[in-house]
């Protein structure tokens, strides 16, 4: 299990090979265990945390938003 929502959130988008939205990226956290928790809004939290992190990090955050909602790893993992 990853240690935060963040890590969670780039392993999701790593494993795919399309952009995802925001709420498709919460069901694969929850759904493979990569993260756990109470909260009754996981797919909120994981939006504020992508949006966040293009807002505060700018060039440094590993996110981008590729259409409303719809997120993507700035430097994708390379095909094996």
């Amino acid at each position: 299990m990853e240690k935060s929502w963040k890590e969670a959130i780039k392993r999701v988008l790593a494993e795919s090979e399309i952009p995802l939205r925001y709420t498709e990226i919460s069901e694969q956290i929850l759904s493979r265990g990569y993260y756990e928790t109470d909260g009754a809004t996981p797919a909120a939290t994981v939006n504020a945390q992508l949006t966040s992190s293009i807002k505060h990090d700018g060039e440094k955050s590993p996110f981008m938003r590729v259409s409303k909602g719809i997120f993507t790893l700035k430097n994708p993992p390379a095909a094996i």
